[in-house]
């Protein structure tokens, strides 16, 4: 689903999804920020994802491997967020200059949305 798209001299366009920005740093060969990127909007949130349906089904005892990871995903849960600033921060740069634009689709709020919506559901899981 689209998060962004962009328009260049008013004739030249193209929209973004986070996945495809993600996977544009590996091909521009920008290894680092493809690996940081990758593993703040897919990798982490999946994660959180899969750790709170396994701590819904079954029990999760404080102590246990379990438990500590979803303690775990609920202290990194607090940098999930970080992905949807660095595209606001992107479409506000890209504002600010004269022949592009920048425009937020209901991608980018979709997945902003999710990210707050799981982090409330692994707070709350870790608290029972």
């Amino acid at each position: 689903m689209p998060a962004v798209s962009v328009t260049k001299f008013v004739l030249f366009g193209a929209t973004y999804s986070i996945i495809d920005g993600v996977f544009g740093f590996w091909s521009d060969g920008r290894y680092f920020l493809f690996a940081l990127v990758f593993l703040f909007s897919v990798v982490l949130p999946l994660g959180k994802v899969l750790v709170g349906i396994r701590a819904w089904i079954s029990p999760v005892h404080p102590g246990s491997p379990a438990g500590r990871l979803l303690r775990a995903a609920a202290w990194a849960s607090r940098w999930s967020m970080l992905d949807v600033f660095i595209v606001a921060l992107l479409v506000l740069a890209l504002e600010g200059s004269l022949l592009t634009t920048a425009d937020i689709h209901a991608g980018l709020v979709l997945f902003a949305a999710g990210v707050v919506v799981s982090t409330v559901a692994t707070h709350r899981l870790v608290r029972r």
